[in-house]
């Protein structure tokens, strides 16, 4: 029986990759945005005058821009850079303690998650994930999405999709819709770490 804890044991990696999860949630906010709009990373280029490689690093969470680049984007895109990276810091400076979010373990103990961010009206959510070892099936604890990206932390994983697989390793990301997602697998012998980035998008 899966079960729900509303704690989440404390580690000092979640300070250290504060940096890591704003950028891809910036990446994502800006790559949803783009995607609304009806734009190709190509149009996005010619509008911005931001180069395609750029705009590419940016979206995959690989690099943090400049206040130059978010200022061309944020016109671009019609978003205030305020909403780049909306809510986490909308209202005020916060700090998300390492109890906060609720928490899901695995019958076995292979597998744990925890939701520690989740936009209004769950446009948007943000979960960290730790794998010991063997398969994930079960994601209906999770908020829901249409589309996925996954951003490798530490250690390795495989994302079974329907039509192929994918093995990420440390900063490597992989974006799909999330009725592609058949499981998810560490069969490396490291423990695995990734954020799971979950986001709805006006189709």
């Amino acid at each position: 029986m899966e079960t729900e804890i509303e704690s989440f044991s404390a580690t000092t990696e979640n300070e250290r990759n504060v940096d890591e999860v704003l950028t891809v949630v910036l990446g994502e906010t800006l790559k949803r945005r783009r995607l609304e709009l009806g734009l190709s990373m190509e149009k996005l280029s010619q509008l911005s005058t931001v180069s395609r490689g750029m705009l590419g690093l940016i979206e995959s969470g690989k690099t943090t821009p400049s206040i130059g680049i978010l200022w061309k984007l944020s016109k671009s895109l019609r978003i205030p850079i305020g909403e780049m990276i909306p809510d986490l810091f909308a209202q005020s400076p916060r700090f998300i303690g390492s109890g906060e979010g609720k928490r899901w373990v695995s019958p076995k103990n292979i597998a744990e998650s925890r939701v520690f961010y989740q936009e209004e009206r769950d446009r948007l959510s943000l979960t960290e994930w730790k794998l010991s070892t063997g398969k994930v099936t079960q994601f209906s604890h999770l908020p829901t999405a249409f589309d996925i990206k996954i951003y490798q932390v530490s250690g390795k994983i495989k994302i079974k999709l329907k039509t192929k697989e994918i093995i990420l390793e440390p900063a490597d990301s992989a974006f799909f819709p999330v009725s592609e997602l058949e499981f998810l697998e560490n069969e490396f012998g490291e423990e695995s770490k990734f954020l799971w980035i979950a986001s709805k998008k006006a189709r």
